[in-house]
């Protein structure tokens, strides 16, 4: 076996078939992603990647895999094997896909999800991780593996496949379990901490029906809804913060422009990776060459731009001069004041979301999805419930509303370039 230490987990054991996934070069490329995008600005701890992800990620699978076991023991079910390395494996993995920046290039790149890639990766037999899954677990193995990234697996017949399934991607399986530890540590935020190992001990199987059921004792509720809680709060303060969510707007804007710009021919510092992904042309291998480190040189270049826009954009990311957030009581929102300006001096309205000099995000952030994966709790008499029906903290919310936030941002000297002084 192979012992990688890790800040939250400490030892995380990995047998050579595994290690040798996370020696290929596409396993490798995670380490030069941040797994928080460019929210390092904002909370300066905050770089670690989705390669510590990935394997704190497996990690979790592992202890939930010995609890589902335990579980499934119960009922006579025996998990074997294939099962568990498919879990395992998949847990691993599952991020390979992403590019730089995380979710935000792939609005930036406009060529599939994160998910799409993984499987594009897998399939191909060029991959050095096609090849080692194939070595290590063999090529039936790996097809089954895609079939869990496509969706609901074709084997809905295999009940410990489905549940499997669940533990991957649910509102409580073990991307969450680790991301949400991983991120409030490296963030400083503490209200993303809960008790994983509570949380694991709670799972259990009831059978309902003729099939089986991933559940929770109602024992452990709180544990439970702490859990809940943290994942809201999370995406409150940290995944959807303000800050946070303007430079993710930027980095769309800073592309947006050298797409303009290179239409043109006139875009300074460019190569050809570059090119292809401005031209949404971009291969499974030119894919795989892209990282934070290749995006962020770029943009650093950039703000020295012959180009004034792009180089403001530029700056408002790697240097930090950000855009200013507009803060009026009266109700008016900037769209309008600046429109009512501009038609004060004879001028026509403009689409300002259009504009490079003016940003508006809105969020909506849900406490809990009462429509899809959802969490079920195994009362003291046997009988089975959805977590707001139990739980005294959540059956009174209404789920039908978000927490809702909308913001306006501008950047000055940008908007005085193209319409002069319309802000006092």
């Amino acid at each position: 076996t192979y012992t990688l230490r890790d800040t939250i987990h400490l030892d995380i054991k990995f047998e050579e078939r595994f290690f040798e996934i996370i020696s290929t070069i596409e396993f490798q490329r995670l380490a030069r992603i941040k797994q928080l995008s460019c929210e390092y600005l904002l909370f300066p701890t905050a770089s670690h990647t989705r390669f510590s992800h990935s394997i704190g990620t497996y990690h979790v699978m592992k202890m939930l895999v010995a609890r589902l076991e335990e579980a499934l023991g119960k009922h006579g079910v025996e998990v074997s094997r294939e099962q568990r390395d498919l879990a395992l494996c998949s847990a691993l993995i599952h991020d390979i896909g992403h590019g730089p920046f995380s979710h935000t290039f792939e609005h930036i790149l406009g060529a599939g999800s994160h998910e799409e890639w993984t499987i594009r990766i897998l399939k191909s037999q060029d991959t050095e991780i096609n090849q080692a899954i194939v070595k290590n677990f063999g090529s039936k193995f790996l097809y089954k593996l895609v079939e869990i990234f496509e969706g609901e697996p074709k084997a809905q017949r295999d009940t410990i496949h489905m549940l499997i399934h669940q533990l991957i991607s649910s509102q409580m399986d073990a991307d969450r379990m680790d991301y949400l530890l991983r991120d409030s540590y490296f963030t400083g935020v503490n209200t993303g901490m809960y008790d994983i190992n509570r949380l694991i001990e709670a799972v259990e199987i009831e059978k309902i029906g003729s099939g089986l059921q991933i559940c929770v004792s109602e024992k452990y509720l709180s544990s439970i809804e702490e859990y809940v809680m943290a994942r809201f709060y999370m995406h409150k303060e940290v995944y959807q913060h303000p800050l946070k969510r303007q430079l993710e707007n930027v980095i769309l804007k800073i592309f947006k422009r050298a797409r303009e710009l290179d239409r043109e021919g006139r875009l300074d510092h460019k190569d050809e990776l570059i090119e292809k992904i401005l031209k949404k042309d971009v291969s499974l291998e030119d894919y795989l060459k892209l990282d934070d480190n290749i995006l962020m040189y770029h943009i650093s270049m950039w703000r020295y731009s012959s180009d004034y826009i792009l180089s403001s954009l530029s700056k408002a990311l790697i240097d930090r001069k950000k855009f200013q957030r507009y803060r009026d009581r009266s109700g008016q929102t900037l769209e309008d004041l600046l429109n009512k300006r501009l038609r004060d001096r004879g001028h026509q309205e403009v689409k300002w979301e259009e504009e490079y000099s003016y940003i508006k995000d809105q969020v909506k952030i849900p406490i809990y999805d009462i429509k899809n994966n959802n969490i079920w709790v195994r009362g003291k008499s046997g009988e089975v419930a959805d977590i707001t029906e139990v739980s005294y903290i959540l059956k009174n919310m209404d789920f039908n509303k978000r927490f809702e936030r909308t913001n306006e941002y501008y950047h000055r000297a940008m908007m005085e370039e193209s319409f002069g002084k319309l802000l006092d």
